[in-house]
Formats: C-alpha cells, sequence, structure tokens
C-alpha cells in the first residue's frame, strides 16, 4: 500500500466511508451462513482496496466496498499452521500450543470456532488446499465434513511428506465449497475455505501466469481474486449472499525478497505479519474502515458476536476482542491493544535465535540478539532502527515481551503435551531473554538471524530441493542434498525425518535408521517417525528393535492407533498373540473408524476360539469396509465354522463379485453347494 494512501486512510476515515455511494445497506439480524476464506500468504498491499495498482483484484475490491476492511491487521506466526490455529480458537500461539507448522494436533480441550457454531445448530464443513491444515491438525473438530484428501501417491509413507509443496488447487476447493453450500442452503451453515494458491512456488493459471509473466506472485493473487469472485456468484446464485457473513483473511504475507527474505516464516517484519481483512454481511455497515491495529486473535470473538453464537463455556478469557460493534458502526475505541508475535523457525530448525515482536498503534518493538524499534508510521517498510533514539520506548515494549515469555515458561512446564515442539527447546526460546544455549541435541550460536539470512536461504533451498527430489523419485540426489544439510550442521528434524526417508527408498536400512533416531528428539510426538524407524528395524530382521521403537512412539503419542496397529501386526507376526489382541483392541480405543485392525483383531480371536466374538468383529470391518474381499470371507468362513451355511454363503459369493480369483471363497461356497 502507498504511503500516501496509507496516511489518507487513518488521517480520514469518514472521507473514505463516503467513497462510495453505491454499495448495499447492511441487512439487520445476524446472519444464517457463516463463509470464512483463509488466502494463505497474501500480502495486503497486493490488493487494490489496500492501494495496489498493479494487481487486478475486483472482487476483493467489491467485498471491501459492500463491507469493513481493516486498515491494519496483523497475525501473531508467519506461518501456516499456528496462524490458523489462532484465527480459529482466538489464542495467542504459546496459548494454543501449535508453534510450527510439524506439531502436534490441537489438544482436544482447546475449543475451536466450528465446534461453536456446531452446537449452536449450524451445519459446518471445512475445505483446506494444504496438508498442514490436514485432520492430523486438529482444526478438524467442529466440522461435519472436512475435505483435506491430497493426492500423495502410493509410496508416500505419512501425512508430513512435502509440506510446504503438497497443495490442492483453488478451484478445486472452490467447486466442493460451493457443492457443499447449495445441498445445505436452506439450514444455516459456518463454512471455512483455504486457498494456498499464492504459497511458493508461484505457478498462476492463464491467463494470468502470461498476464504476469514476470510477478507470478502478482498473477496467483489475480488468480485468487478470480476464485473469490467464483464463491460470491455461487452465494448470490443460490439465494443467500445477503445472509451470509463472508470474511477474507490470510495466515501471513510473503517477503518478496524484502529484508533479505523471500518468502515467509523467519522474520518478523510487516511484510509477513500484515494481512488483508475484509468482512461483509448482515449487521456490518458498508464501506466501514477499522483505523485500529486489528489481530487474528480478535476474529474468534468478532465472528461469535456478529452471528449471535455463544462462545464455548471451556474457551475461558480471551486475548482478543469482538469488532463487532465498530463494524456496526458504533465509535472505534482509542485504545490501542499490544499485539505480539513470534518467529521461533530460526531456533527450532537452525538454532539460531528466535524473534519476538510487540506492536502498539504505530510502534513496533522486535526482541533479537540486536533488537530493533520502529515507528511505522513514518517507517512502514522498517528501514530505519530508532531503538537508540527512543530508549525509554524500547525498554517498555522489552518489559512487556519479558512479561509474557515469563507467564509463557511457566504455562508450558505445566501443560507440555506429546508432539509439540519438544519441552526441552521451549524453555529455551525467548530471543535471550531467559536462557541461552543450543537447539535440541545440537549447538547453538543464539545468533541474530538478521546475520543468517543468507545462510538460511541458502540451507532452505538445499532443504527445499531435497524434497523435490524426492517427490520426483530422485532418490540418490535427495539423500546427497540432506547429507550436505547435516555438514553444514543443520540439526533440524526435518533435516534428519527427510534423510531418512530418502535412505529408505535406497534400502540403506541401518543409515536410515540412524537418522529416524536422530529426528525423534527433536519433534518427540510425531508417530510417523516411530513407524518409519519400526520399518527399518524389521527390514535389518531386528523385530526386537522394532517392537521397543514402537514402545517408545506409544509413550510419546498414546492417542495414534497407527502405532498400535503396527505393534499389533509386529506381535501376531512373531507369534505372541495375546500381546497382539491388546495392541488391536488398544488401536481401535483410539480409532475405531479403521477397518483393518478390527478384521485383525478377529483372525486372533477366531484361532483362539471364540466364534461369536470373530463374527462380531469381522462384522465391524465389513461395515466400515465392505468392499474389502478379505473382510467379506472372514466373516463368511466364521458363519461356516458356526454351522450357519446359508448365512456365510451370500459373503463368500460378495467376495467373488469383489475378486474373481479370490479361489479360497470358491472352494467354501462349493462345499456348502454340495
Amino acid at each position: 500500500m502507498s504511503l500516501w494512501f496509507a496516511f489518507l486512510c487513518v488521517l480520514c476515515p469518514l472521507c473514505v466511508l463516503g467513497c462510495d455511494h453505491n454499495t448495499p445497506h447492511a441487512v439487520a439480524g445476524p446472519p444464517r451462513h457463516i463463509l470464512i476464506v483463509t488466502i494463505d500468504t497474501l500480502r495486503a498491499d497486493r490488493l487494490g482496496c489496500y492501494g495496489s495498482r498493479d494487481v487486478a483484484t475486483p472482487n476483493f475490491d467489491r467485498v471491501a466496498r459492500e463491507g469493513a476492511l481493516a486498515l491494519d491487521a496483523m497475525v501473531h506466526a508467519p506461518i501456516t499452521r499456528p496462524s490458523h490455529v489462532s484465527i480459529f480458537t482466538g489464542l495467542y500461539p504459546a496459548q494454543h500450543g501449535i508453534r510450527d507448522n510439524i506439531s502436534r494436533a490441537l489438544a482436544p480441550d482447546v475449543p475451536t470456532m466450528a465446534e461453536a457454531f456446531k452446537a449452536a445448530g449450524f451445519d459446518t464443513a471445512g475445505f483446506v488446499s494444504s496438508i498442514v491444515l490436514s485432520s492430523q491438525s486438529g482444526l478438524a473438530r467442529g466440522f461435519d465434513e472436512f475435505s483435506d484428501r491430497f493426492d500423495l501417491g502410493t509410496d508416500a509413507p505419512d501425512e508430513a511428506r512435502f509440506l510446504d509443496i503438497l497443495e490442492k488447487r483453488g478451484d478445486v476447493a472452490v467447486a466442493d465449497a460451493s457443492a457443499w453450500l447449495e445441498r445445505h442452503r436452506r439450514q444455516r451453515t459456518f463454512a471455512w475455505v483455504h486457498l494456498y494458491d499464492p504459497h511458493a512456488p508461484y505457478e498462476p493459471p492463464e491467463p494470468y501466469a502470461s498476464r504476469y509473466a514476470e510477478r507470478p506472485y502478482d498473477g496467483e493473487v489475480a488468480w485468487t481474486d478470480e476464485l473469490i469472485g467464483r464463491l460470491d456468484r455461487t452465494l448470490a446464485r443460490l439465494g443467500i449472499r445477503d445472509d451470509t457473513l463472508l470474511v477474507l483473511t490470510s495466515d501471513h504475507g510473503e517477503a518478496l525478497g524484502e529484508h533479505g527474505e523471500l518468502v515467509h516464516g523467519f522474520f518478523l517484519y510487516q511484510a509477513t505479519l500484515r494481512v488483508p481483512l475484509l468482512m461483509r454481511g448482515p449487521g456490518i455497515v458498508p464501506g466501514t474502515r477499522l483505523p485500529l491495529v486489528v489481530q487474528s486473535v480478535d476474529l474468534f470473538p468478532t465472528i461469535l458476536d456478529l452471528a449471535g453464537v455463544a462462545p464455548p463455556r471451556s474457551t475461558g478469557s480471551l486475548p482478543g476482542r469482538s469488532l463487532a460493534s465498530l463494524l456496526r458502526g458504533e465509535p472505534a475505541p482509542r485504545d490501542e491493544v499490544p499485539a505480539f508475535a513470534e518467529s521461533l523457525t530460526p531456533r527450532i530448525h537452525y538454532g539460531w535465535s528466535d524473534l519476538r515482536s510487540v506492536r502498539e498503534g504505530r510502534w513496533k518493538f522486535i526482541l533479537a540478539p540486536r533488537s530493533e524499534l520502529y515507528d511505522l508510521a513514518r517507517d512502514p517498510s522498517e528501514l530505519k532502527n530508532v531503538i537508540d533514539a527512543e530508549p525509554a520506548r524500547a525498554r517498555a515494549f522489552r518489559a512487556a515481551i519479558d512479561r509474557r515469555l515469563a507467564s509463557e515458561a511457566a504455562a508450558t512446564r505445566g501443560q507440555a503435551q506429546a508432539g509439540d515442539v519438544p519441552i526441552e527447546l521451549i524453555e529455551k526460546l525467548g530471543a535471550l531473554g531467559y536462557v541461552s544455549g543450543g537447539a535440541a541435541g545440537g549447538a547453538s550460536t543464539d545468533a541474530d538471524p538478521k546475520d543468517k539470512i543468507a545462510d538460511y536461504r541458502e540451507l532452505n533451498a538445499l532443504l527445499h530441493a531435497g524434497l523435490l527430489n524426492l517427490r520426483d523419485k530422485q532418490y540418490d540426489a535427495a539423500a546427497t542434498r540432506f547429507k550436505t544439510l547435516a555438514a553444514r550442521g543443520i540439526d533440524s528434524f526435518e533435516s534428519h525425518y527427510y534423510y531418512g526417508q530418502a535412505l529408505v527408498a535406497l534400502a540403506r536400512w541401518r543409515e536410515a535408521a540412524a537418522q529416524f533416531d536422530r529426528a525423534i528428539p527433536r519433534l518427540p510426538g510425531f508417530a510417523a517417525t516411530y513407524l518409519a524407524l519400526a520399518d527399518c528395524r524389521v527390514a535389518i530382521k531386528d523385530r526386537h528393535g522394532a517392537i521397543d521403537a514402537l514402545r517408545r512412539g506409544a509413550r510419546a503419542v498414546p492417542t495414534d492407533a497407527r502405532i498400535y496397529r503396527r505393534l499389533g501386526e509386529l506381535h501376531r507376526d512373531s507369534g505372541d498373540l495375546q500381546q497382539a489382541a491388546s495392541s488391536f483392541r488398544d488401536a481401535i480405543a483410539r480409532d475405531p473408524a479403521e477397518p483393518s485392525q478390527w478384521n485383525s483383531l478377529g483372525m486372533i480371536v477366531g484361532a483362539g476360539g471364540d466364534l461369536v466374538e470373530a463374527e462380531r468383529l469381522f462384522r465391524e470391518a465389513v461395515q466400515r469396509d465392505a468392499k474389502e474381499p478379505r473382510y467379506t470371507y472372514n466373516l463368511g468362513l466364521t458363519l461356516q465354522r458356526e454351522h450357519r451355511a446359508s448365512e456365510a454363503a451370500p459373503y463368500f459369493r460378495k467376495t467373488l463379485e469383489l475378486n474373481a480369483g479370490f479361489s479360497a471363497a470358491r472352494d467354501r461356497l462349493a462345499e456348502i453347494d454340495r
């Protein structure tokens, strides 16, 4: 956004309010439909309504005219998962516990926005376009339907693979959401659509690829604007546009080379913290401009307030505030609320210092080994550090961050959960405020990220290239790149985990196991690492080591059914049927939807002679997957052994329908027909 446009917006909000005489009047009463669209990696200054003249965004601009625009909205972490969790819980990252894209699922006792709307009687659905926000994130909780399917390929080992490049095109998500809205238009609805298109790599479709050939990021923004238009036209076609609260925002921006950062997730400058926020719907005065700093945590109370939905009882005190009164045309409060942000990427993944920031009005302070203070009204690009000229102000901001870090440390010691950033590493976080020392398992320089940006770019490029090699099955090249990362002193979870995956593909099992062993302490609650380690142990005929790896996983991630299923398989294959049955029961207790574990337990129980219980278990498997011939065959076989041939025959016939070459089913059927 140009400085002149920002100056007009801040000093002359009444003028901005009156710029468009053709906008519709706000509709009274709460909305029947809520549609939240989060656009990944979208800078505010690329939209026409925020002053851009270089990118065509007519659909965003129309929503801004017909609704409200936050002149200065900011996020609390410049990476996807923590930022989205803040939007949908109303909590800072330290409060909800998700600090990185690779992390445990959101704790089940943290209420979500979707849960609140579901409890209020709304039909709910989510449509996400990045695997970072899959159901494993915990954000699916509260949604009746959650579309998070991605084509991982048959050889993809788990949901962590290619985290930064696996995506779904936005037109697919929009089409799915539009179809759902059409099916549910007569009910009250709450829907979330996540669009990932502006995220790197920037590959807009035509005509935007040609139109913005020299600026592909801008091409992605223009393409995303078309997608917003499609959604808006769907609302109009269904006759629900005027009764829909539409919220458009982003999880973070994109640096695009500012301060030396190419993408996002490293620094805490405005290029990645400032995002657009547009809201339109019943109760919102068209043309409203919010002049104060709006935070992501404000969205939770604001949306519930506008919709007339009570927050969950367990929500407790929220750090954000409702902006509903401002959106309805009431005067803005005069007080500014401090807004905090964090970047833990330098510490977690590279062993350098983390970064914290606090924003209050025009002033912004960044805590780092060499701290920074900016007057954003005079220096919106953060090019002139005025910390030496404003020592008292800097000390006050530093004290505010110190108080927050102290409260975070106290909460973390009592609330650590499996799968999060390792507890010993969290205790080291604080940008020199509380501790010094290394990243988990390795030596830390506590270096200022400003001094490491060139290294970061080089190392991040190596990691990304290695992931692309993995995707393209160029395993030798991938292993070489990940080995180079290790030689450069990078001791992160990703560097070890993905190096291990490359070595697995090369059948270098012992080396792969060593990498998974190194990855586990850096993210101890990530179940897939234990599973991969167990597979390596099995490959080198170390079944005891495989079982030990899975038992470690069960202690670290006691809620993950996959670990117990694999334990059951190993115990079964080694002849310990009692332990196998116990493990399969543990898996079922954690994830009853998976049919294979019911079948496996049924086989063990049936072998022990309890045909009645075996029949029940096989019926559970068939109920969950009626197209798997092994399940229908096993159920038929059990019924036959119970001398219920007439009931068994249909299941053998079904087995042959599913697999005509299933000779055992044909033989059993012949026995019955004789």
